[in-house]
């Protein structure tokens, strides 16, 4: 099978999972709607809603790709990379658009990063470590979630808990593995040559002459990139710091929806807690946006806290922290196109001037 139509059909299968989980995303979240307008005082809840909250939380996702982009920035120039700070700002906005439609996130976001002024294996390796600090503070911060939940908040190990927990598990295995690949990477070092023969004796691409050690050195070099990142030990406490900023402010959305509802009586902390444990569980569903797992892990957890004003809560928040990517994202792709094509213009225009 030629490279076109297996690209192709790869796109084909990316459009039709963004569709379907788009559609299941955009049904459930209508039947909210109708929901709403049903059984509550629209007047009413007008009244009790608090402005300025609800802008925090429309501020959230701005903020936290906004992060994002500043550590592609820093870890690009850390590198010596001639880096763009518009282009990092492509890789976060348009990467996290792409992310929230399904498979197609991770390369595309690569390519953006090459784009912002990283060289190919500099982008694998920063690409990586960001990985590795994103999932190590996501986990600590769900640890820290599912201690709180079951020891202080004292809430009975239900299914959903159970299930949170084993997904924790999962992620500290990943850790463990990412850690033991930056301390002693000649073991994975040998297991991929080991793949990478059998892949040449099977993989009419793979068995050109030399292929084996071309691949090899590519490894080679990614791995010595990532001791060097793991030897500027200010660079990983500022990368580790970012990530703790970034998926606070992610995780802070409920909070000040729940205050721009006019609604009292929790804390700050205890519905970021909370709300690690909606996001832990909700990616068992792997469709565009969590669709239908978001919804069901928010009303697990997130019942007892907004009670009456549950349902509203689940509307906004999923406005503010699925619906908004996508908004944020094509904005951002529109209007960096049109400067691109306008720069594009400009010069011929110049050219063509007698």
């Amino acid at each position: 099978m030629s490279d076109t139509k297996k690209h192709g059909k790869a796109a084909l299968f990316n459009r039709i999972f963004s569709i379907a989980g788009l559609s299941i995303g955009g049904v459930i979240l209508i039947c909210l709607i109708v929901h709403v307008k049903r059984t509550m005082d629209l007047q009413a809840l007008v009244a009790q809603v608090q402005p300025l909250w609800l802008l925090l939380a429309a501020l959230c996702i701005p903020f936290s790709e906004s992060v994002d982009a500043i550590l592609f920035y820093g870890m690009g120039k850390a590198a010596g990379c001639p880096m763009k700070l518009a282009g990092c700002f492509d890789a976060a906005y348009i990467g996290e658009f792409y992310y929230k439609l399904g498979p197609a996130g991770a390369p595309v976001q690569l390519k953006l990063m090459y784009d912002a002024g990283m060289s190919a294996t500099y982008t694998a390796s920063i690409y990586t470590w960001k990985a590795v600090a994103n999932t190590m503070v996501y986990t600590a911060y769900a640890v820290a979630a599912l201690i709180y939940e079951v020891f202080w908040l004292r809430i009975g190990l239900g299914a959903a808990v159970v299930g949170a927990g084993v997904l924790i598990a999962l992620y500290l295995f990943l850790c463990g593995l990412a850690i033991f690949t930056a301390l002693r990477p000649a073991p994975i070092q040998r297991l991929i040559r080991r793949i990478l023969t059998f892949l040449s004796r099977h993989w009419k691409v793979m068995a050109k002459e030399g292929m084996v050690d071309k691949g090899m050195a590519k490894v080679e070099e990614f791995c010595q990139q990532l001791r060097a990142f793991q030897g500027n030990k200010r660079l990983l406490i500022w990368l580790y710091a970012g990530m703790f900023v970034e998926l606070t402010a992610l995780f802070s959305i409920p909070y000040f929806l729940y205050r721009g509802l006019g609604l009292t009586g929790h804390s700050f902390w205890t519905l970021v807690m909370v709300q690690c444990l909606v996001m832990v569980l909700s990616r068992i569903i792997m469709l565009p946006g969590n669709a239908g797992g978001a919804e069901g892990s928010f009303y697990l957890f997130m019942g007892p806290i907004f009670g009456a004003h549950l349902t509203v809560g689940m509307v906004l928040w999923r406005f503010a922290s699925f619906l908004e990517v996508l908004l944020l994202g094509g904005l951002w792709s529109v209007v960096r196109f049109a400067k691109r094509s306008a720069a594009r213009r400009h010069p011929q225009e110049e050219g063509g001037t007698p």
